[in-house]
């Protein structure tokens, strides 16, 4: 016995169309990201100056960690850099850069 698309509640056969049109582009979004994302990471990785090594040796961390997920990788690190290079809290140097961040908008 097979059941058609229009028959399974929920799921009326004129939204099946829409659904794939629309997981169609978030698919192709997806793909521009990681294309994105790798020529991001070829970049830092390929960068010879010396002092970048210490962010490229937490660019291949992240990417030993997340191997399957690269987009994952990159946020992780850019947010390790953030950390990284931020004031401590409570300090006079962390309240500027509060400061800056709002200015930015951020």
């Amino acid at each position: 016995m097979s059941v058609e698309p229009s028959s399974v509640p929920g799921h009326p056969q004129e939204h099946d169309s829409v659904d794939l049109a629309s997981g169609a582009k978030r698919a192709a979004a997806a793909v521009g990201i990681r294309n994105q994302v790798a020529r991001i990471i070829e970049a830092v990785l390929a960068d010879a100056e010396p002092e970048h090594e210490h962010a490229r040796e937490m660019l291949r961390r992240q990417l030993a960690v997340y191997p399957d997920q690269p987009e994952r990788a990159l946020a992780e690190h850019l947010a390790a850099l953030k950390a990284a290079t931020a004031p401590a809290e409570g300090t006079f140097e962390a309240i500027n850069w509060v400061e800056r961040d709002r200015a930015a908008g951020e």
